[in-house]
């Protein structure tokens, strides 16, 4: 029934042939939950504005930041997941010569196909989405299913006749400068030290360390010499992790401040793929720890090749049992030495 619903609401009599020498104006389509998605396109608009697009950004409110200060962006529409009045009205009058969806089907198509309704793009580009849902003009076939993510947008790319290898893919990261001010006065006692951002807790339970494995992190941290550990991540969930001498919880809550942050440390630990994508963004020296996910739609995407760190600095352990709590902290802490002395030596 979801399906006939959804084929219902994709109905269109004919599709338009994809004419490159009419298009000017794009929507990329930007609405998946979590921040680490929105940092992953923001390296799109970039490459498109180069070629001469007009470039609108669809995405939810909460991401909205990610892409406000991005001079690559002509207009940021922000949408809900129920559709109010205004955004129904701002969706109507959006001038758009091509629509670019780069997920496959997921639970909130139904939401996107509403949308790409009320927008009447003159063309439409999905990916695997099956032929019968006629929402989409143009359809990309995508089976890289161990393929980093930014593989799509290559794929896209090279539709509009763009040719980009994907180490030249990068994201493209802007925030006010107030926060990097106030993040490098932060900084300033911290000098002759090396700093350490670690992020202990994912959106998820099984993507999380156990207090347990925090606890014997911060522990190698602290003991460290010369290394200042500051922790990052939900204030909810942070906040009563225990301070020693050379570990803090960063209690600057505005997202940009751990930007910023990871901008300016030495070396990363996370078991968050927004924060991994971030350390991607600045080339930070990483250590990230995975859960084996795979995608609830279509298994056959593995979270842990898709969302991967995918950068020559970026170390990945996948933790035993699909979870991470279940990985011997004898493991990271042979990674964390390793790690630690590649900096020095480069130093």
């Amino acid at each position: 029934m979801k399906d006939l619903k959804l084929f219902m609401r994709s109905f269109k009599f004919k599709r338009s042939k994809l004419d490159l020498s009419k298009i000017k104006k794009i929507t990329i389509q930007s609405c998946k939950n979590g921040l680490g998605d929105a940092i992953i396109i923001s390296g799109l608009p970039k490459i498109l504005k180069k070629h001469g697009y007009h470039i609108t950004i669809l995405t939810l409110e909460s991401n909205a930041l990610i892409f406000k200060e991005n001079p690559n962006i002509d207009e940021i529409i922000c949408v809900g997941r129920t559709l109010s009045s205004s955004q129904i009205k701002k969706l109507k009058s959006l001038e758009c010569d091509l629509f670019i969806d780069p997920n496959n089907k997921t639970s909130y198509s139904d939401w996107v196909f509403k949308m790409i309704r009320y927008i009447k793009p003159h063309h439409t580009l999905g990916m695997n989405y099956p032929k019968f849902f006629r929402i989409y003009d143009s359809i990309i076939d995508y089976k890289e299913y161990r393929s980093h993510i930014s593989k799509r947008f290559i794929y896209i790319l090279n539709k509009l006749n763009i040719n980009l290898s994907e180490d030249q893919y990068h994201y493209d990261i802007y925030y006010p400068n107030e926060y990097d001010i106030e993040i490098k006065k932060f900084l300033s006692h911290l000098q002759n030290k090396l700093i350490c951002i670690f992020n202990p807790f994912a959106s998820s339970e099984k993507r999380s360390f156990s207090n347990n494995q925090i606890e014997k992190i911060i522990k190698i941290c602290s003991t460290t010499p010369n290394l200042f550990t500051i922790i990052v991540g939900d204030m909810n969930k942070i906040s009563s992790i225990p301070e020693t001498k050379n570990v803090s919880v960063n209690k600057l809550e505005h997202f940009f401040y751990t930007v910023a942050l990871i901008k300016y440390c030495d070396l990363v630990i996370s078991v968050d793929t927004s924060i991994v994508h971030l350390a991607n963004a600045y080339n930070k020296p990483l250590i990230s720890v995975y859960s084996s996910e795979v995608d609830s739609i279509n298994p056959k995407y593995e979270n842990n090749y898709v969302y991967k760190p995918n950068y020559n600095n970026g170390i990945q352990i996948i933790a035993p049992g699909k979870t991470a709590k279940n990985l011997d902290i004898k493991v990271f802490n042979e990674q964390f030495v390793n790690l630690l002395n590649s900096i020095k030596s480069e130093d």
